[in-house]
C-alpha cells in the first residue's frame, strides 16, 4: 500500500519531465535546476519502457531525481538489462538501493520470473520494501543484508548527502569520514541468501556495493563453480578496493578463473548521452576487455558472461 504521506507528482514535475526528456543536450543541468525547488516526497512513475511502475521520490536523492525527471537511471546499464532479461528469468539485484533496477527487472521478467533484491543500507531497504509493496510485486524478495563472503557483522559507512532518512542513500565498505554515519550490518554470503530464497540458477546478477565487490563475488563461489550464474554486471570501485589491499584486476582475474569472459561497458560521456537519448544500440556499449588492458578508469563497469554464452542473446 502506498504511503499516505506521499502524494502524486506535482504538475510542475510532470511538465518538467516531459521537457527534459525531449532535450537533445543539457538534460542533467536542467534536471538539477528543477530539483532546486523543494517539495515533499511524492509518488513518481517510471516511463512505459520501464513498466510504468511507481516509486516514492524525494528530489534530494540524485538517483530518484534522475529516474523521475529523465525517465532513466544509469542508461547504459538500463539498456543492457532490458536486452538481457525476459519473462520467467531470474534477476538478482545486489546493492539495490531504493529499487530502480529491481522495478525495471520486475517489469521485464514479469510475474513468472523471480527477483532477489539485496540491500545493506537500512534506510534504502525501507524505501525498497515500500516501492515493492506499492507495485504489488509478489515476484520480488527483499533481503536486508550486506553481501559478503561469509556470515558475520560489517561496519559500513554512509556516503553522499543522505544523513537522514532521505537523500542519496548508500553505505560503503570504505574508510570512514570523521563526520560520517556508521552502520553495523549483518553480512551473508550470496550463495546462502539465494539458497534461502529457493533460487538455484541466476540469469543475471547486477552488483553495485561500493567496495564490497571482492567479498560479494567470493560469496557466490558455489554458483560460479557450478555454472549456475550466466551473467554479471559489476560496478568496480578501485579506491574502496585498494583500501582493502585488493584491485579491480584481482576481481576480474578471479571471475575469469571461474570461467567468465569480460566485457567493458562503455561509460564515456558520448555513450552516456546516446544511451540516455535512446539512440545507441546495446551491442555498441560493449567491448571485449583484453587481459592486458589496464585502462579501466576511475569507475569501471564490466559485464561478465559465462563462457559459451553470448553477451546479448
Amino acid at each position: 500500500m502506498r504511503d499516505a504521506a506521499a502524494s502524486r507528482a506535482p504538475w510542475w514535475v510532470a511538465a518538467a519531465s516531459r521537457v527534459i526528456r525531449s532535450l537533445p543536450a543539457g538534460r542533467y543541468r536542467a534536471m538539477n535546476l528543477v530539483a532546486r525547488r523543494r517539495h515533499p516526497p511524492f509518488w513518481a512513475q517510471l516511463p512505459p519502457e520501464g513498466g510504468g511502475l511507481v516509486f516514492r521520490c524525494d528530489l534530494r536523492d540524485p538517483l530518484m531525481r534522475e529516474a523521475c525527471l529523465t525517465g532513466c537511471y544509469e542508461p547504459q546499464e538500463s539498456m543492457l538489462v532490458s536486452r538481457m532479461l525476459r519473462p520467467a528469468m531470474t534477476f538478482v539485484d545486489v546493492g539495490a538501493n531504493w529499487g530502480y533496477f529491481t522495478l525495471l527487472g520486475a517489469h521485464l521478467v514479469g510475474g513468472t520470473g523471480r527477483i532477489v533484491s539485496v540491500e545493506a543500507d537500512p534506510r534504502a531497504c525501507d524505501a525498497l520494501r515500500e516501492n515493492v509493496a506499492a507495485n504489488g510485486l509478489a515476484q520480488v524478495s527483499v533481503v536486508g543484508v550486506a553481501a559478503g563472503d561469509a556470515g558475520g557483522m560489517l561496519e559500513l559507512h554512509a556516503y553522499g548527502s543522505g544523513g537522514g532518512s532521505h537523500g542519496n542513500f548508500g553505505v560503503a565498505l570504505a574508510p570512514a569520514r570523521a563526520d560520517g554515519r556508521r552502520f553495523r550490518i549483518q553480512s551473508r554470503a550470496l550463495d546462502d541468501v539465494l539458497d534461502e530464497a529457493g533460487v538455484d540458477h541466476v540469469d543475471l546478477l547486477k552488483m553495485d556495493i561500493e567496495g564490497g565487490e571482492w567479498r560479494g563475488v567470493h560469496g557466490l563461489e558455489r554458483r560460479l563453480r557450478a555454472g549456475r550464474l550466466d551473467r554479471i554486471i559489476l560496478e568496480l570501485h578501485p579506491e574502496y578496493l585498494a583500501a582493502q589491499h585488493v584491485s579491480c584486476a584481482d576481481v576480474i582475474a578471479h571471475l575469469r578463473h571461474r570461467g567468465y569472459d569480460a566485457w567493458r561497458i562503455e561509460h564515456s560521456p558520448r555513450a552516456h548521452r546516446r544511451a540516455a537519448a535512446g539512440s545507441a544500440r546495446a551491442d555498441t556499449l560493449l567491448a571485449p576487455l583484453d587481459r592486458s588492458d589496464g585502462r579501466l578508469g576511475a569507475w569501471p563497469h564490466v559485464l561478465f558472461v559465462r563462457s559459451g554464452l553470448r553477451p546479448l542473446d
